[in-house]
């Protein structure tokens, strides 16, 4: 059987997550075994997109948070990553597993986040998309781009992907708790203009509050177990776990 590569990393500071995303991409070739890797955030992070500005945010406010500003590798809409389970997935595009597009990706994904979500009991839905002047949203979560995941509505998972060569990323958030809204205390006054952190829960909705309590640190985990589980039986791959070593380099852990 073919083999899905698998990285559980669980919560890292923002620089370091977006460097290990990025040298996934810039390592993978054609003709390797897709990734997947599995992480968090710690501390809270504001990411943004790879065509969005710096200047959009208020970095004092950022810093007197406690949180970090990290520039994304893909494109799409600032995130506040405080409470969610973020994948990243490393492929070769055209190919037999995700297609010859970035839509055949989406696809391609979404058939295990659907598929997991499901397990939990709940009914996803894919977004056909978004009018033009939701597009100029400096938020991701405030709508549902086409792909995009939803529950009764309400956006659950955001995605982003880059291209190039041969080979693709796609990372994306799933929320797992409401403090994502929390992101507009970031922006320049001028770029949140009418939102507000109750219109932003209102079209989003998250594990912790479809359950109706917050995730501990050890469901986060098992979740993520969970998920790398699903990636691989809806992709009729054989995962192989492979861990960072101290040079920053994969390996995969002998066998105890």
């Amino acid at each position: 059987m073919a083999i899905l590569r698998v990285i559980l990393d669980g919560p890292l500071p923002g620089t370091v997550n977006m460097q290990r995303d990025a040298a996934l991409l810039a390592r993978q070739r054609p003709q390797d075994p897709p990734v997947l890797r599995l992480y968090r955030w710690r501390p809270s992070a504001v990411s943004y997109g790879f065509h969005q500005r710096a200047s959009d945010f208020d970095a004092e406010a950022v810093a007197r948070l406690g949180y970090d500003l990290v520039k994304r590798p893909t494109g799409g809409r600032a995130i506040l990553h405080a409470e969610e389970l973020t994948y990243c997935v490393v492929g070769a595009s055209p190919s037999p597993l995700f297609g010859a597009n970035l839509h055949s990706c989406y696809e391609r994904i979404n058939e295990a986040l659907v598929a997991f979500l499901r397990a939990l009991g709940l009914a996803p839905e894919i977004s056909g998309g978004e009018d033009r002047g939701e597009m100029r949203q400096a938020v991701c979560f405030k709508s549902a781009g086409q792909h995009e995941i939803r529950i009764a509505g309400r956006k659950i998972v955001g995605s982003a992907q880059r291209r190039g060569d041969g080979v693709f990323l796609q990372h994306g958030s799933l929320l797992t708790g409401p403090r994502h809204a929390d992101l507009l205390a970031c922006l320049r006054p001028e770029r949140r203009g009418s939102l507000d952190r109750e219109g932003l829960l209102a079209a989003t909705c998250d594990l912790a509050r479809l359950r109706g309590s917050p995730l501990s640190e050890a469901e986060l985990d098992a979740l993520a177990a969970r998920l790398a589980d699903t990636f691989a039986a809806v992709w009729q791959l054989a995962p192989r776990h492979e861990q960072w070593d101290a040079g920053g380099e994969l390996r995969t852990p002998a066998p105890l």
